[in-house]
């Protein structure tokens, strides 16, 4: 059948080693994974920037003045 290598060699030869045929879905899912994370970080980055910005356009409250009574008691 294959030839048995000196690291699997406590593995029986009857068992079929899946891992090389898994590989590909594997490094497929790191790296969809790596990029929705990256993708939410812009997003948060995105949102945060653009509500400071929204934040600084609106008019600063200025207190009421304090009233003038002419020659209070």
């Amino acid at each position: 059948m294959f030839a048995q290598t000196p690291l699997f060699s406590t593995i029986p030869s009857g068992v079929l080693d899946m891992t090389a045929d898994f590989a590909p879905l594997f490094q497929g899912m790191v790296i969809v994974l790596g990029l929705c994370v990256l993708g939410l970080v812009v997003a948060t980055a995105i949102h945060d920037t653009w509500w400071e910005k929204r934040k600084t356009k609106k008019a600063p409250h200025q207190p009421v003045p304090a009233p003038h009574f002419p020659e209070a008691a």
